[in-house]
């Protein structure tokens, strides 16, 4: 079941960075060190809840830059593996941080409730901002992204599988960069170094 497992991890992470690598020779080289996303590609957008169940959407974070993760607490490796990345950039920002923010979207509303939730994104780091809702909501919010997924039976339980980019969304709310499992820290830092200051 763990090589089955991850195998999918693996594949889904394969799918990423091909894409990543295709988008980045579509673009060409520039002030960015990730691959940036088509600018003539609409914007994304979600309409969920927050761990205190009050209403949010990608237009709450205009004026900061977005990092949106698209996972799920019972996730054993890609998700808890992506946000220890993250708060280590984060901290590497330093003052700047303030002008970003974290946001984990769950795929399991099943099983993620905004009080797991909570203490999970606040295990990484407490500026994290985590998101959940309503299936139809979660469909439409990874949609906007781009970001595939599906829920697959094991057992009596069962797992997410999920495509594992990291979206940068500027302060206009624009998807600017994907980020993949390979991106290094530097290479985070120094981007969202430069759309911070913008």
């Amino acid at each position: 079941m763990k090589r089955h497992r991850a195998s999918r991890t693996t594949f889904f992470a394969a799918v990423s960075l091909l894409f990543a690598v295709a988008m980045a020779v579509a673009q060409g080289a520039g002030r960015f060190r990730l691959p940036e996303w088509p600018e003539q590609a609409p914007k994304p957008d979600f309409h969920l809840v927050d761990v205190n169940h009050a209403r949010r959407s990608l237009t709450d974070y205009h004026g900061r830059v977005s990092i949106v993760f698209f996972g799920f607490t019972h996730c054993p490796d890609v998700c808890p593996n992506e946000l220890f990345k993250l708060s280590l950039v984060v901290k590497r920002l330093g003052p700047l941080a303030a002008r970003v923010q974290v946001l984990f979207v769950s795929l399991d509303p099943e099983r993620d409730t905004p009080e797991l939730l909570k203490a999970y994104v606040a295990a990484f780091d407490p500026r994290f901002v985590a998101l959940t809702g309503s299936t139809a909501d979660i469909n439409e919010a990874a949609s906007s992204f781009s970001v595939q997924f599906a829920k697959v039976i094991q057992g009596e339980d069962y797992t997410i599988n999920h495509s594992t980019g990291t979206y940068v969304v500027d302060k206009t709310g624009r998807l600017r960069l994907v980020a993949t499992m390979q991106t290094s820290v530097d290479d985070l830092v120094h981007d969202l170094k430069v759309l911070a200051t913008e």
